[in-house]
């Protein structure tokens, strides 16, 4: 019986889940997840790219300041168009840490998927990204750019 989590074995999990947790299975859930997450996304992008529909920023709405991710869409546009330079003026941050933040959705995907605690390290740096996130939502609302 080999240890995943704390005190349960993997075949306690695959018992309470209902699911199979070897590599195989949770690579194929994972890989499954990403491409039905990714083709959310295709239709949002059109959806966006060829109506006026989109999602609305209640913190613009309501304050008329920019929050964190104000200008995340048009960015994903404006770079699919391959006008990078509109992109990086859209959403700084987002522009420049965008990599990462796919990068840890297909981690926690996985990690959801092998039902494996995330590790401490990568908290913290979710953490710390989630922090300059804040930050920046207020120093683009302080300083003109």
């Amino acid at each position: 019986m080999s240890k995943l989590t704390g005190s349960e074995t993997k075949e306690e999990l695959e018992k309470r889940y209902g699911i199979d947790l070897s590599p195989k299975a949770i690579v194929q859930r994972t890989i499954r997840d990403i491409v039905i997450l990714g083709l959310v996304g295709v239709v949002y992008y059109f959806v966006v790219r060829f109506t006026d529909l989109g999602l609305k920023c209640y913190v613009h709405e309501i304050t008329g300041l920019d929050c964190p991710a104000c200008g995340t869409t048009r960015m994903i546009v404006s770079a699919s168009r391959l006008d990078f330079a509109r992109a990086f003026r859209y959403n700084r941050f987002m522009f420049i840490t965008f990599p990462f933040v796919v990068g840890e959705v297909i981690y926690f995907i996985y990690i959801n998927e092998a039902k494996k605690p995330v590790n401490k390290i990568n908290q913290v740096i979710v953490f710390i990204w989630l922090g300059l996130f804040v930050l920046y939502g207020i120093l683009r609302n302080i300083i003109p750019v």
